[in-house]
C-alpha cells in the first residue's frame, strides 16, 4: 500500500479510499431518481396520493465477534443490490406493458393485470428495500460519511470490513 501519498481526515487519522467519485456519483443518481420516480409512482398509483404532484410540479445484541470476516460489501448490501437490479428489471418489463399509450393494446387484459400487480409488488418491495439501506446507513456510524466523501478511516474499515481491510493493507 502506498504511503507517500495517503489520505488523512481533519484529526489526522489515516483514511481509506471506499468509494470513486464515480461509484458515488452513480450512487447519488440512483437514489435522487429513486426518490422522484417513487414519489411519482406513489401519486399515480392512489388518488389520495395525488397530492405527491405537488411537489414534483406535476410532473440487536452486539455479536460481530462471531460473524465471518467480510470483504468490501457484507451480505446485506449484496442482498439488497441483488434485489434492486431484479425490482429494477420487473419494474421495467412490467411497466412496458401496462404503459396505455404505446404498450398496453399488444397484450390480453389478463396480461395486462398480473403486470400491474407484478409492478406494484415489485415497487412496494424496492420502497421498502430503499428504507431499509437508509436506515442501515444512518445506523452505522460512518456509512453516510463515505458515501459523500468516498473515504473511511483505517477503523472503521478494520471494525466492518476487516477482510477488505486486510487486503488493502496485505495482510
Amino acid at each position: 500500500m502506498k504511503h507517500d501519498n495517503e489520505l488523512r481526515d481533519v484529526k489526522c487519522n489515516r483514511l481509506i479510499q471506499r468509494y470513486t467519485p464515480n461509484e458515488r456519483t452513480n450512487h447519488w443518481i440512483t437514489a435522487i431518481s429513486f426518490i422522484l420516480l417513487a414519489i411519482s409512482g406513489l401519486a399515480m398509483f392512489h388518488p389520495s396520493m395525488s397530492w405527491l404532484y405537488a411537489i414534483l410540479g406535476d410532473v440487536l445484541a452486539n455479536r460481530e465477534d462471531r460473524l465471518p470476516e467480510i470483504g468490501k460489501y457484507n451480505a446485506g448490501q449484496k442482498l439488497l443490490s441483488f434485489t434492486m437490479v431484479a425490482c429494477l428489471l420487473l419494474l421495467l418489463a412490467s411497466g412496458i406493458v401496462i404503459w396505455r399509450c404505446y404498450f398496453s393494446f399488444y397484450f390480453p387484459i389478463e396480461i395486462i393485470r398480473v403486470a400491474a400487480v407484478v409492478h406494484a409488488f415489485a415497487a412496494f418491495v424496492l420502497i421498502v428495500g430503499i428504507i431499509v439501506h437508509i436506515y442501515a446507513a444512518i445506523w452505522i456510524k460512518g456509512s453516510v460519511g463515505a458515501m459523500k466523501r468516498g473515504t473511511v478511516t483505517y477503523g472503521w474499515a478494520r471494525k466492518h470490513h476487516p477482510r477488505w481491510f486486510k487486503e488493502l493493507i496485505g495482510k
